[in-house]
């Protein structure tokens, strides 16, 4: 073999391989629910801190390039800006970042691409979601473990002429709720107890409310949780008939871990509050719960069941990010969740 063929084989061999990273990837192939003016499309100075929690990466690797990309279905016009980007680990996790600026920067930040006039380009293009832009090469490549922590990006924008340049950002999202096993048995006079997710959108580290009706009114109504309807802990297979006890025809269809209990009111309904614990590791998560209703009339056990469901904590994304309309401030706005799209290259 020619020795240039196999200089180059061997050059190949070694060089770095290089993948694409969009953050969060739930976003890769779905536009995100909000756009942002910040920070390219104001008309004015603007600092802002994005954070991306450790969750969203698979392994260490140097960050080379970054790329936006604009609303679905928006044109922007070119655009220059007066910028500079930095990127650290960030000391603080999603659940502890500061309004404070000074705080969230890690002790290993660069300025990954110096201040300088940066030319946004123009976009004709109008697909949902949009194709990310061509992506800024950064002077200095960033090294970044999620082991140590979030990364956090920081966008300052020194200057740039009025005018529209506004990006996808993630935001809100819907809890899908998807029925489990059998329906639900009706008492002997009336309608099958129901039960439903009273929140669209369950997020970790917010109020959920779970709702039971058609229920008696004054009657004791039980509220199941779990987290499968495989199998009890006891290793019991689910659905399990509560023919045996009377309540032929119902179910409990879900490992009930916890129980809850409330009257129902005049109006058959009865609500039930919980907190979903104040953790990004449990988005996704699907809980599962089950209603149950003590009417003596219902059958000789006196007990009738909801059919279950189940209802996914679908967000917050896990980004944040801090912004402010000056380049000096100290404090900024601070929102959970909202962040740039971005791709990132990673060597």
């Amino acid at each position: 073999m020619d020795r240039r063929l196999i200089a180059l084989a061997a050059a190949t061999s070694l060089a770095p391989a290089q993948s694409l990273l969009v953050l969060p990837q739930s976003h890769a192939q779905l536009d995100g629910t909000t756009a942002t003016s910040v920070p390219f499309g104001r008309s004015g100075p603007v600092r802002v801190q994005c954070l991306y929690d450790p969750m969203l990466f698979a392994a260490p690797g140097n960050v080379t390039a970054i790329a936006f990309r604009l609303d679905g279905g928006q044109s922007a016009p070119g655009k220059q800006v007066d910028c500079e980007l930095r990127l650290s680990t960030s000391p603080r996790g999603l659940v502890t970042m500061g309004a404070d600026f000074a705080g969230n920067r890690g002790a290993d930040e660069v300025v990954v691409l110096p201040r300088q006039v940066l030319a946004l380009p123009a976009s004709t293009t109008t697909a949902t979601p949009s194709p990310f832009l061509p992506p800024i090469a950064l002077a200095v490549p960033f090294h970044y473990d999620p082991a140590a922590g979030p990364l956090l990006l920081e966008i300052t924008v020194f200057g740039q002429p009025p005018g529209s340049y506004v990006l996808d950002a993630t935001f809100v999202c819907n809890s899908p709720e998807v029925l489990v096993g059998p329906p639900g048995c009706a008492p002997a006079q009336g309608q099958p107890l129901r039960v439903e997710s009273a929140t669209q959108q369950v997020l970790w580290g917010r109020p959920w409310l779970a709702r039971a009706l058609d229920a008696p009114a004054g009657a004791p109504v039980v509220l199941g949780l779990g987290d499968t309807d495989v199998m009890t802990s006891t290793g019991v297979p689910l659905p399990i008939p509560l023919d045996v006890i009377g309540a032929t025809g119902c179910f409990l269809s879900i490992n009930a871990t916890s129980l809850s209990f409330q009257v129902a009111q005049q109006d058959g309904t009865a609500t039930f509050a919980f907190t979903v614990p104040n953790q990004p590791t449990l988005l996704g998560y699907w809980a599962f719960f089950q209603a149950g209703v003590f009417a003596p009339a219902a059958n000789p056990a006196g007990l009738a069941t909801s059919q279950a469901k189940r209802v996914q904590v679908c967000g917050f994304e896990p980004v944040a990010r801090l912004w402010a309309g000056s380049t000096t401030a100290v404090v900024g706005n601070l929102e959970t969740g909202t962040a740039p799209v971005i791709q990132i290259t990673l060597q």
